[in-house]
């Protein structure tokens, strides 16, 4: 099947999803389940079927994955879609469930992180415990840092689109530089049919939901873990630079909380995401439907330059790790500008 009918197939199936699930109201998300949930949806009603469409294009397009991994996979989006009908309420519970789907993961999936460019991190690396064990890790960080940028209109499928655009973009590089296509096909399917998601959910009609943020970044970490065993004279950084936003949003919530004694598994409103869409709220730049939009918008352009920087210096660690230091840096300095101009305006 070419790409077009691919496409068309995909453009159907998300449609017939999202009237289907409309008409008969199942998946329709409930804000007052987690606070993290309501920041701009209080007068909306999207549909959570992220992770059912991720599930049929994962069958259909993404061809190196076995029936094993594919069963797991199906687990998780239950797991999420268990999460956001709130049948599963405690965060603990759900998290171990994460770590037994991830283990069994990079079990059955042979995941390895081979090289980080630091021998004594590398000598570690070798045991293969420990390498299980930074695996799921990191994982299990990037999973819940995508369910925590879900919050705002097409902010983790935008993302998510910005990082396959720039694989796409390194693995049809120039003949000088060889890079190793991984299952490019899936890669091009799932970028274009992300678009055809984001376009409804960056309007409020549909939202990636637990589910969806679990596959998406699980999808993408499997792929991205092979990719770079294909292609191991890429600088790891090129893939942590990928996943830097997420995964440093999941981090530094965990370090918020435990510096403030907060217990982590509670749920709060103190992502950069949320913090920004106050602030957009109180300036009243914007109406309160477009306020949630250009949240994302904004967050979207920062990491815009990030993402070409890297794919154009995907072998230079030097450059990767100061343009990392920069993202994150600009993180914190805006986070504590917009708290301190929130805690002022209360």
């Amino acid at each position: 099947m070419d790409l077009f009918n691919s496409l068309i197939i995909n453009f159907v199936f998300l449609i017939c999803l999202y009237f289907f699930f409309k008409k008969k109201s199942i998946l329709i998300d409930n804000t007052s389940f987690s606070i993290h949930k309501k920041i701009g949806k209080e007068n909306n009603s999207p549909i959570l079927i992220g992770g059912l469409y991720l599930l049929f294009l994962s069958l259909f397009h993404f061809k190196n994955l076995t029936i094993e991994i594919y069963i797991i996979l199906s687990l998780i989006c239950a797991i999420g879609i268990m999460s956001d009908k709130n049948i599963i309420t405690g965060a603990s519970l759900r998290f171990l469930f994460q770590l037994l789907l991830l283990f069994l993961i990079v079990y059955f999936g042979n995941l390895n992180i081979y090289d980080l460019r630091i021998d004594f991190l590398n000598q570690i690396l070798k045991i293969r415990l420990l390498n299980i064990s930074l695996t799921i890790f990191c994982l299990a960080i990037l999973l819940n840092g995508t369910n925590f940028i879900d919050g705002l209109n097409g902010l983790a499928v935008g993302y998510f689109i910005l990082l396959l655009a720039s694989l796409i973009f390194v693995m049809s590089m120039n003949d000088q530089i060889i890079i190793k296509e991984y299952n490019f096909n899936f890669i091009v399917i799932l970028f274009y049919s992300l678009i055809f998601f984001f376009v409804l959910n960056i309007f409020g009609k549909v939202y990636m939901g637990d589910s969806g943020s679990y596959l998406i970044a699980t999808i993408i970490g499997i792929y991205l873990i092979k990719f770079y065993e294909l292609n191991i004279l890429i600088s790891p950084y090129y893939i942590a630079l990928l996943l830097w936003y997420p995964a440093f949003e999941n981090l530094f919530s965990l370090f918020r909380r435990l510096i403030r004694k907060n217990k982590i598994s509670k749920p709060d409103n103190m992502h950069l995401h949320q913090l920004i869409f106050r602030f957009f709220r109180i300036k009243k730049y914007f109406n309160y439907k477009m306020t949630n939009s250009i949240s994302s918008i904004m967050i979207l352009l920062f990491n815009i330059p990030s993402f070409i920087f890297a794919s154009l210096n995907i072998f230079d660690t030097k450059k990767l790790l100061l343009i990392l230091v920069i993202n994150i840096s600009a993180y914190c300095i805006v986070y504590s500008k917009i708290k301190f101009f929130l805690s002022n305006k209360n």
